[in-house]
């Protein structure tokens, strides 16, 4: 079974983009180490309706849970090298804390936006 929970915060503003036409919104969160000072660094890729309303609703420093599955990306880049990226497909995305902006129309803490 391919699934992971995480809580974490944004550490930039989500960037969408659109693909042919396919929404994606990639974004990293931090996820504290508990015991030791540090954190983990975690990409995040939502899709379609999803990735917009991301894209829309969070920014740098919101709390979020997300739930999802684990990716693994290999590719040769132009240079030869080998890269390699893991990241978690979101399934759900849960918005934590409230907005940092004054919308009325954001989903309210705990609640999910489709």
């Amino acid at each position: 079974m391919n699934q992971l929970t995480l809580i974490g915060r944004l550490t930039a503003d989500p960037e969408l983009t659109a693909p042919k036409g396919n929404p994606i919104c990639r974004y990293r969160i931090a996820i504290d180490r508990i015991g030791t000072d540090g954190a983990d660094f975690i990409t995040i890729v939502s899709f379609g309706t999803r990735g917009e309303n991301d894209a829309k609703w969070l920014s740098k420093g919101r709390l979020v849970a997300v739930a999802g599955r684990l990716n693994h990306n290999t590719w040769t880049d132009d240079d030869g090298n080998n890269r390699e990226r893991y990241e978690v497909i979101a399934n759900q995305v849960s918005y934590l804390d409230g907005p940092n902006t004054k919308a009325t129309d954001e989903p309210k803490p705990g609640e999910e936006a489709f």
